[in-house]
């Protein structure tokens, strides 16, 4: 006999489907304590720092939360995937909560899959690097923080192409579920990026044309 629950295709089958105990008020209110706290920490850690801006103390704050999710919350979708409908803990009714609006998530979705291996294990630890480079200000964190929003810039283009194209199956309609999870938040991984990625690529070139005018050669585009 077929479980009930609410996620979309409706005839999507979930084995050992164990619904959430935790209330929406509860998951969401976790995830603005721990923004908070996230906040806070990195801040008080740039506190000594006088000589950064608040724009780059907003970008290490980016870079830092940034890792936090990849690392943390992603690494346990990784780790979980396979059991993640019949888990209980904390994170996994949070896992639980956002797949009504992507329910790849819970079947273990081959691009799902793969595309948060690579984000979690590789670019998690890469924004905790430029977060610590970007702090200390390297002259090498516009080309790693170029680096990365590209890929995060692709990486969420891929996801939100791979389900559109399809008509969005895997995602309940309703607003709080379509526009503010599914679109809303991942949003944010295609608008910071691109906006941090043109402030980098503008202090490259900047750079470059120092060099060039430095060393005498002439000026193209």
């Amino acid at each position: 006999m077929s479980v009930l629950h609410p996620y979309y295709p409706t005839n999507l089958t979930l084995p050992g489907y164990i619904p959430n105990s935790r209330s929406v008020t509860e998951l969401i209110g976790a995830w603005l304590v721990a923004l908070s706290i996230i906040t806070v920490v990195t801040f008080a850690w740039l506190s000594p720092n006088n000589k950064l801006t608040l724009t780059e103390r907003l970008i290490t704050l980016w870079f830092v939360t940034c890792g936090f999710i990849h690392i943390v919350f992603e690494g346990h979708f990784i780790f979980n995937h396979n059991t993640l409908v019949s888990l209980t803990d904390f994170i996994s009714q949070e896992w639980k909560e956002y797949a009504k609006s992507d329910s790849r998530y819970l079947h273990s979705d081959p691009f799902v899959l793969t595309i948060e291996t690579i984000t979690s294990c590789i670019w998690g630890p890469l924004c905790l690097f430029i977060a610590y480079a970007t702090a200390n200000r390297f002259p090498s964190c516009h080309v790693w923080t170029a680096l990365m929003c590209f890929a995060h810039v692709y990486g969420d283009a891929l996801y939100y192409a791979t389900t559109i194209i399809q008509g969005c199956p895997d995602s309940r309609p309703e607003v709080l579920y379509f526009w503010v999870y599914f679109i809303g938040l991942n949003a944010l991984w295609l608008i910071i990026p691109i906006a941090l990625l043109t402030r980098s690529i503008i202090t490259i070139n900047a750079a470059m044309v120092r060099t060039d005018d430095d060393k005498g050669y002439k000026k193209n585009i």
